[in-house]
């Protein structure tokens, strides 16, 4: 998956941008009590267990 995709995922449940960083984002929810970072090579692929961490820290 990229790192679009992964993006708009995570902006469909709720995740929203707190901060530009110089390498990543920081994105928040509501509902949960920690941060995730993005980076922002949109057209580049995530790593596999990079990936899977924030699959489930996003919650789909």
């Amino acid at each position: 998956m990229k790192w679009s995709e992964l993006r708009k995922k995570a902006e469909q449940r709720g995740w929203y941008i707190i901060r530009h960083g110089s390498r990543h984002d920081v994105y928040a929810h509501p509902d949960k009590n920690y941060y995730i970072e993005m980076e922002r090579h949109d057209a580049k692929e995530v790593k596999t267990g990079l990936y899977y961490k924030l699959k489930k820290q996003i919650g789909f």
